[in-house]
């Protein structure tokens, strides 16, 4: 048993409801376990002492005064250090032996399995395939309609699926029918990396086929990249669904019938912090300048998709009013921003993160940039701009789609 227990930093704890009972819910974002813990709300001050600086008694006076004084016996306290830690929720050696497991099986597949399948759509491909239709069936015609138009780019949220299932059918639809090569996918990775950009060899497998990695793209810009552009393992793509929602779409869609790039985009927090421009970093410059070549050279066979959201704002997000107090001025902020997209100004987009410090926390920022520098001197369309308003933890996410077209 360890002296001083200390929970995971990346885990996310929500208030939640079970069977009518308010209860704590550990939000995973490496998935350890097929299940989620729960308990009750009032183990809420025990769970902040798991910091690595209390031992067992320290946790054992805790729960004794949170009883009024009753008696706790040690071993009470170990048996709930062993359940967090049979759920990988303690940065212990049991949590270090799973995730070095983890680790290794994802580097020898060649394939890219779904992760949120079963939970934020369902995978049943039959299943999905009527829901897709019959959400299609009820939007109205295409409005506005880009027949005629070579469609260079989409930006999509990443919101869940159950959430924004309009929003994706309604970009979406407008690829059914047309032909790409290579659709570069640039996501953002919601968990740390060690690279600006992580790039995947990996096959995306979706519940109506596997979109084949650009394999011999993706070696290049491996072989080419500048220290630091690239993460040295891709591990983030496991979990992370801002390119997985994506794919779901680009595969119904265009019937596998495309290559992909995906690339997760690291958080550029610290240079916003810090005031530096990310686009004048060598690493960014370069990486616009790869995929700006590989769109010269195939000129009319790439896709370039962004999957991204925009403010997150509220009680959940580390504000201190909820939402309903900041979605006015967040909701400005996104016009200023999908304005400088529409623009074809990156500039502009990064001149705003540092006036605001990025206060409303818009996460899709690091791929956002790459897409606008991408696609300058493109027309754009802005299709919507809603909000997922959470009154019951007075939160709320804003997302977008739009639609950049090529003569």
């Amino acid at each position: 048993m360890m002296k001083n227990p200390r929970l995971r930093s990346d885990l996310q704890l929500i208030a939640t409801a079970v069977e009518g009972r308010e209860v704590l819910a550990f939000i995973d974002p490496l998935q350890m376990t097929e299940n989620t813990l729960t308990m009750n709300r009032s183990m809420l001050p025990l769970l902040e002492m798991l910091d690595g600086t209390n031992d067992l008694r320290d946790l054992q006076a805790e729960i004794m005064r949170s009883r009024g004084g009753g008696l706790v016996s040690l071993s009470e306290i170990e048996d709930f250090i062993g359940r967090l830690d049979t759920f990988f929720l303690l940065e212990s050696d049991a949590f270090r032996e799973r995730i070095r497991f983890l680790y290794e099986e994802f580097e020898r597949g060649e394939d890219r399995f779904p992760s949120h399948a079963g939970r934020s759509y369902d995978a049943d491909p039959a299943q999905l395939s009527r829901l897709i239709e019959g959400t299609e069936d009820e939007l109205p015609r295409r409005e506005p309609d880009f027949a005629g138009e070579f469609i260079a780019g989409i930006l999509a949220p990443h919101i869940d699926i159950k959430v924004a299932k309009s929003t994706y059918v309604s970009l979406y639809r407008h690829l059914k029918g047309r032909k790409y090569d290579i659709a570069v996918i640039l996501g953002v990775n919601h968990q740390w990396q060690d690279g600006l950009y992580s790039v995947s060899e990996k096959n995306y497998v979706t519940p109506f086929g596997t979109l084949k990695a650009a394999r011999d793209v993706i070696s290049e810009i491996k072989e080419h990249a500048p220290p630091g552009t690239l993460a040295t393992k891709d591990f983030g793509h496991k979990m992370e669904h801002s390119i997985e929602f994506q794919t779901l779409f680009l595969s119904y869609f265009l019937k596998n019938d495309v290559s992909i790039i995906p690339i997760l985009c690291g958080s550029i927090h610290e240079c916003i912090m810090e005031g530096r421009n990310i686009l004048d970093d060598e690493r960014f410059q370069w990486m616009v300048g790869a995929l700006g070549n590989l769109i010269e050279k195939r000129k009319g066979d790439v896709l370039i998709v962004s999957g991204v959201d925009f403010a997150h704002v509220g009680l959940k997000f580390g504000d201190d009013a909820p939402a309903y107090a900041l979605l006015h001025d967040a909701r400005e902020n996104d016009e200023k921003i999908l304005s400088s997209l529409c623009e074809g100004q990156p500039e502009k987009i990064y001149e705003n993160a540092l006036e605001t410090k990025n206060r409303f926390n818009v996460c899709g920022l690091p791929a956002m940039l790459v897409f606008s520098a991408l696609l300058k001197g493109s027309q754009a369309e802005i299709l919507s701009h809603e909000t997922y308003d959470e009154e019951v933890t007075g939160s709320a996410v804003t997302y977008a789609s739009m639609i950049f077209t090529d003569d």
